[in-house]
C-alpha cells in the first residue's frame, strides 16, 4: 500500500502547462527529491500535494493517518532560536502532550487523585505509539542528511 498517490494530474499556470497526466506513488521507505529550473512547477507541486492548491485535474491521495511534514522556502524563523529548536517545531503537538502528561503527573501525586495519574498514562502511551521518545535522534538524522550537523545545531 502506498503512502502517497498521485494520478492524471495536470495543473497550468497562466498560460503554462506544468504538468499533464503525471502519476506516481510513494511508498513506505522511499524518498523523492523535486528538481528542476526556476518556474519548472516544483513549489506548485509541494503546495498540490499539502491541499494548499487544488490541481487542475487529477487527484492526490494521502494514505490516512499520514503526518505531513514541511519546510516553507521562505519560512520565517526567529533570530533567538537555534537551528535543533527549529526542527522540533515539527513536533510541537507531541512536546505540547508531554507538558500536559508531566503536569497531570504532577498533579496526581501531590493530590494522590488516581483519575489524573491514568490520564497521564493515556497521554505517555500516544507518546510512545508517536515514537516521540526518538524525536532527538529523528532530528540528528534529519540534521546530518542535510548537513546541518556540520554548522552546528545549537547555532
Amino acid at each position: 500500500m502506498s503512502l502517497l498517490d498521485v494520478t492524471e494530474l495536470t495543473h497550468s499556470f497562466a498560460e503554462k502547462a506544468l504538468y499533464q497526466n503525471a502519476e506516481f506513488h510513494l511508498f513506505k521507505g522511499e524518498h523523492i527529491g523535486v528538481v528542476g529550473q526556476n518556474g519548472a512547477g516544483k513549489s506548485t507541486l509541494i503546495s498540490i500535494l499539502l491541499g494548499e492548491i487544488v490541481p487542475d485535474q487529477g487527484e492526490v491521495k494521502w494514505q490516512s493517518g499520514i503526518q505531513i511534514g514541511h519546510l516553507d522556502q521562505y519560512a520565517v524563523i526567529r533570530q533567538d532560536m537555534t537551528i535543533v529548536e527549529y526542527l522540533q517545531t515539527a513536533f510541537a503537538e507531541l512536546y505540547a502532550m508531554e507538558e500536559k502528561m508531566e503536569r497531570l503527573y504532577q498533579e496526581g501525586a501531590e493530590e494522590d487523585k488516581e483519575e489524573l495519574l491514568i490520564r497521564a498514562g493515556r497521554y505517555q502511551e500516544q507518546l510512545v505509539t508517536a515514537e516521540f521518545y526518538e524525536i532527538g535522534s529523528k532530528i540528528g538524522k534529519v540534521a546530518t542528511g542535510l548537513g546541518l550537523d556540520a554548522i552546528g545545531l545549537d547555532q
